[in-house]
């Protein structure tokens, strides 16, 4: 009944601790990452533009259906996807060029550029803009997990009337535009030019870092978890924590049949070395309470296990249940040479490591 309610509660523990992040498991990460300015107006100057376009993106984010996240510029983290900007002058008139990019393999881009009379950009303007960037962000995403090529830059162009910035934002023709993709560090054809591109996306990891609650699991009831990705498909974990059987260290192989994937489940084998410690049991007799100790020896456990891992931005949510093998069963002493009396069956009963695991790890991709 004992070893029944502790499972229980370990599952609901584990649900508990789920719920926060399963909102988050789908949305696509956006970092503003380059904003520029050629013009010395205030009003478009570098920063400026920087904060119009944050808060655009806010403000549509609130009213679109795209699930996005838009990350702290200053985050060391792994988008999906990057916004970069600059403003130029176009004769009479004011242009801002914004340019998406994917961050994983395939790299794909599109490039948006808007030209304006007034030397500065409206609530209604920056929200309008923003609402394109993130309709051009979703397709740009899908496609780039659908079709191995950079494609070409297609650059809409919205020009206001000369009521101001505020005039004909969604109006915009959409046409090819060489010098917007010349601005933004592409040739005339609209070919992205050779440059230093980010080389993780999401999913992309070589070391991951992370904290970890479990049930029977190799990171224990509370641990932590080292992982090196040797490979798209192989990744080197250490798990090690507390456990009810002492402290308890764990090799483990994992095997990721979908490769650096946003989502991208695995199957993991190894085992888990249970380091043992003492165990003492008090029993009262006619109101005398006698001590007795047990020595938790050394026990290895052979582990297999399948898994989840989902990565959000620079940080990752990791799920496994698995099933565990105890290969020593002649690993308990009684202290004075005794039989095992009814607390003590107990104690060594609930505490041993093997049967159902699992777990559940948040942690951060190092890089």
């Amino acid at each position: 009944m004992r070893s029944t309610a502790l499972r229980m509660r370990a599952s609901m523990l584990l649900a508990a601790t789920l719920l926060p992040f399963s909102a988050l498991a789908d949305a696509m990460y956006l970092q503003l990452k380059d904003v520029g300015s050629d013009v010395d107006a205030a009003g478009l100057a570098a920063a400026t533009v920087a904060e119009r376009t944050r808060y655009g993106i806010e403000e549509a984010l609130k009213t679109s259906s795209t699930q996005a996240i838009l990350m702290d510029p200053r985050h060391e983290g792994a988008p999906d996807l990057t916004l970069s900007a600059k403003v130029t002058r176009a004769g009479e008139k004011y242009r801002l060029t914004y340019q998406l990019a994917t961050t994983h393999e395939p790299v794909r881009t599109k490039t948006l550029a808007y030209e304006f009379v007034n030397p500065s950009l409206s609530d209604k303007g920056s929200v309008a803009m923003a609402q394109a960037l993130l309709a051009e962000a979703q397709k740009l995403e899908a496609a780039s997990a659908e079709v191995p090529a950079v494609a070409a830059a297609e650059v809409p162009v919205a020009s206001s009337g000369e009521s101001g910035s505020d005039a004909n934002w969604e109006g915009y023709s959409q046409r090819s535009d060489a010098a917007a993709a010349e601005g933004m560090g592409q040739d005339s054809t609209g070919r992205a030019q050779e440059m230093e591109a980010p080389r993780r996306g999401g999913g992309r990891t070589n070391l991951d870092l992370g904290v970890a609650l479990g049930f029977n699991s190799p990171s224990g009831i509370f641990g932590g978890e080292i992982e090196f990705r040797a490979t798209p498909v192989l990744g080197l974990n250490l798990s090690g924590g507390t456990g009810a059987w002492g402290l308890r260290v764990g090799p483990v192989v994992r095997l990721y049949p979908l490769g650096e994937t946003r989502t991208s489940p695995f199957l993991e084998g190894g085992m888990s070395f249970n380091m043992g410690g003492k165990s003492t049991t008090t029993l009262t007799f006619n109101g005398e309470s006698e001590e007795f100790t047990t020595d938790k020896l050394l026990t290895p456990v052979a582990t297999l296990a399948v898994g989840m891992r989902q990565s959000m931005g620079p940080m990752y949510l990791g799920l496994r249940v698995g099933w565990g093998f105890r290969l020593r069963e002649d690993n308990w002493r009684t202290s004075d040479g005794r039989d095992p009396n009814l607390l003590d069956d107990l104690d060594i009963a609930t505490s041993q490591h093997g049967g159902f695991l699992c777990s559940v790890t948040l942690g951060v991709s190092v890089f």
